[in-house]
């Protein structure tokens, strides 16, 4: 059996211009049960010449060395902050995707569950940091969690660009971690692996 976590948390597998690309995300409660949050850069390039990576983007929730136990949700919208889409500024480094029913005709809340959402908190909370990294030493092939990482303060690039100031927390993931979930007490999703 698998936690809550692992199944809400899974790996995004994008074909992009550039050749497969991955990234991590996580399924939240909505009242269409087919959301996923990821980091904006794994949906747009960013910045207004930022390329969208829509042409063939699916979820794929527990994934595990390959297996895909609760099958795979492709996207059928996706969209970013509009600040991220206008400027590609990393503080506003967030995207969602409204994801089509896997291949048992289930929609992803109803087959994994969604994480709540938290917005508007004070910066210093504690921090289950997940994703699925695949650049070395990670293969990409399971989740990573770093577990109970207390906020550490703002990364010092983040004051030089307006809107929300990005959080640094201890874990150390690799390219593929991004858009991972970043969940506070009780699994409500309150943020988002943006860079390492």
């Amino acid at each position: 059996s698998t936690s809550t976590a692992d199944r809400v948390n899974g790996v995004v597998f994008i074909v992009t211009p550039f050749g497969l690309g991955r990234c991590s995300g996580t399924s939240v409660n909505a009242p269409n049960f087919s959301v996923v949050f990821t980091a904006g850069h794994c949906v747009n390039t960013g910045g207004r010449h930022g390329r969208w990576l829509a042409f063939r983007w699916v979820f794929v929730p527990g994934y595990r060395f390959g297996q895909r136990p609760f099958g795979v949700f492709p996207a059928k919208w996706v969209d970013v902050t509009h600040q991220w889409r206008r400027t590609g500024s990393e503080n506003f480094d967030v995207g969602a995707a409204v994801v089509g029913r896997n291949e048992k005709g289930q929609r992803l809340a109803k087959a994994v569950g969604g994480a709540g959402i938290a917005w508007g908190l004070k910066a210093r909370q504690v921090f289950d940091v997940h994703g699925y990294p695949a650049e070395a030493p990670f293969d990409g092939e399971t989740q990573r969690l770093c577990a109970q990482t207390p906020f550490l303060g703002h990364d010092a690039r983040s004051f030089l660009e307006p809107g929300p100031l990005n959080l640094a927390v201890d874990c150390d993931v690799t390219g593929g971690a991004s858009g991972g979930g970043w969940t506070i007490r009780d699994g409500v999703l309150n943020s988002v692996t943006d860079y390492g």
